[in-house]
């Protein structure tokens, strides 16, 4: 019998990837390093576009005279040199680039940073840790490519973000800000600001890249952080001899680009140095074995909260490090913002046309007060404990957007059970977060001048707001799709945020302020509360884990 000699069928023709498959998604190393850092970028530029706009919008209304300017630098000269070193020159306070660059230039600095270095030292380690990295190195990638397109992606996500800031920085001087007092920044003070912002995050996430396959991820962020805030404290207050000389703060110290002061030479310096971070990042990732480390990281975590007793926790395992990491950082700014509380609200009182000035400008505060003022500057965290929230609700959504939900649901777990799960340990991570803050209030209002179990109180604020902003992201997440859960809860924290401070000095109707939740909570680091937020935030956060359950059991799991 004679076998058949048929054509051989036609192969199938391969599918070309579009451009924009390749800059964004899963076109290229580089499309998915773009696509997996979207809500980093929408959190980093969010709240350094928003204070960028909102400061710009703001000064002319808060420091409308040129007597409110000159008690700016009143209350600040009232400092010690050290303390007001530390944050950088003290030049042209009286305008919003010098007032904008003093004030918050170490939270564009150290924020931009610290972006970078979670981000740089996870590229590649995290990837080689959960054994996904092997897999990308089996193709004919090369692995200089790999580490190569990996590095861009996240350079090009910065480069982004900090276009965000100097558009809204240019933008809101010029239309708001008072050219006779010199508020107005040309685009190219702008550009120099966020190249200053930008290239020190390079050099702090080119360190913790180059450490990365040495360390590991942990051990690399953790030695770059410290290095970072090391060096900030050693500029600033001149300690440490020859490491101060080391810090990229003290080169460029008089780079002031907002107030027409530049200092170019030292501005490249930073960036030489942190290309040559990554660059010997590439190279040692190159000739070392893929997740081979010294193994320096976190201590070992209890089995209790390593996700081996059930769903939620599980869920909470997953949420520990990010509310840790979180907690530590709020805990941190919270001593140093409740230590200066006392100090700073006894200057104010001992200067009667001071006190007058600051109570115009923020009628609905009791500046004189530790507490008061304590509350005055607390209110810029609700969009810090809300990003949190965003976060922690990415991190629930990954189990379906990482492909492992069909895993999970193939146990006795439902997909309403799944949510509600999520919800559950979401709302614990929140807690944990806000008692490291709590503690740090605590421990700096002992300090200065407030009552530490009032503040400590009050913070629960934040936690209130942190869980309505999780309901928020639960219901998208299972109503329509998790993937887009965490950016629409953090567009929401954004809105709110700038709202609740835009509407005030612009004289917005009332109810277009009262839109903000973060406008119901009261008082409370001064003990008055708004029952109003309390209850808003509770029924936000159990609807809308309900809402999620039931859209969830409804639908197909997808990614």
């Amino acid at each position: 019998m004679a076998a058949g000699t048929g054509a051989r069928p036609p192969l199938a023709a391969v599918q070309p990837i579009s451009v924009l498959s390749r800059l964004y998604g899963l076109g290229s190393i580089y499309g998915k390093t773009i696509r997996d850092s979207r809500l980093a970028f929408i959190v980093v530029a969010g709240i350094l576009g928003g204070l960028g706009l909102f400061m710009g919008a703001a000064i002319s209304n808060v420091f409308p005279t040129p007597a409110s300017r000159q008690a700016v630098d009143s209350l600040i000269g009232s400092m010690p040199p050290e303390m007001v070193n530390l944050f950088g020159k003290p030049v042209g306070l009286g305008t919003l680039g010098g007032y904008l660059t003093w004030k918050y230039g170490s939270v564009f600095t150290m924020g931009t940073a610290l972006w970078s270095i979670l981000a740089l030292s996870g590229t590649l380690a995290g990837e080689a840790s959960r054994g996904s990295l092997d897999f990308v190195g089996a193709t004919a990638f090369a692995r200089r490519r790999i580490a190569l397109e990996k590095v861009l992606g996240h350079l090009t996500m910065l480069a982004l973000a900090m276009i965000v800031v100097a558009v809204g920085v240019t933008v809101s001087s010029n239309v708001f800000g008072d050219a006779s007092q010199g508020d107005q920044i040309p685009p190219i003070g702008a550009i120099g600001f966020v190249l200053w912002v930008g290239l020190l995050a390079v050099f702090f996430g080119g360190l913790a890249f180059a450490l990365a396959p040495i360390l590991g991820r942990a051990g690399a962020a953790g030695v770059a952080g410290i290095v970072m805030v090391v060096l900030w404290v050693a500029s600033g207050m001149n300690l440490l001899g020859p490491v101060a000389d080391l810090s990229p703060y003290r080169w460029t110290v008089d780079h002031i680009p907002l107030v027409g002061q530049y200092a170019w030479g030292g501005l490249a310096l930073v960036g030489v140095v942190g290309a040559a971070f990554l660059v010997i990042g590439i190279e040692v990732f190159v000739r070392r074995d893929v997740g081979i480390t010294a193994g320096l990281g976190l201590p070992t975590l209890p089995a209790d909260v390593l996700g081996v007793r059930g769903p939620i926790s599980r869920a909470f395992g997953d949420q520990l490090p990010r509310a840790l990491a979180w907690g530590i950082g709020l805990g941190l700014f919270g001593v140093l913002l409740a230590s200066l509380a006392g100090p700073f609200a006894e200057r104010i009182s001992a200067d009667p046309n001071l006190f007058q000035i600051l109570r115009q400008v923020f009628p609905n505060f009791d500046v004189g007060s530790a507490g008061g003022f304590l509350q005055l500057y607390a209110e810029l965290f609700f969009i810090v404990a809300g990003l949190a929230a965003a976060t922690f609700v990415s991190k629930w959504a990954s189990d379906e957007t990482g492909g492992r939900l069909e895993m999970v649901l193939s146990t006795p777990l439902a997909r309403a059970g799944w949510v509600v799960a999520g919800a559950i340990a979401s709302v614990a991570a929140i807690v944990v977060m806000i008692v490291l803050y709590a503690l740090g209030i605590g421990l700096g209002a002992s300090a200065g001048g407030v009552s530490p179990a009032t503040a400590m109180v009050g913070t629960a604020s934040l936690g209130l707001y942190a869980a309505a902003i999780v309901g928020i992201g639960v219901a998208i997440g299972g109503l329509w799709r998790t993937s887009l859960a965490a950016e629409i809860a953090a567009l929401v924290v954004i809105a709110t945020y700038l709202v609740d401070l835009l509407a005030p000095p612009l004289n917005w109707p009332d109810w277009v302020h009262e839109l903000a939740l973060s406008t119901h909570f009261g008082m409370p680091m001064t003990g008055e509360w708004d029952v109003v937020g309390i209850m808003a935030s509770v029924a936000i956060l159990v609807v809308g884990t309900a809402l999620g359950a039931w859209g969830m059991a409804r639908r197909d799991v997808s990614r």
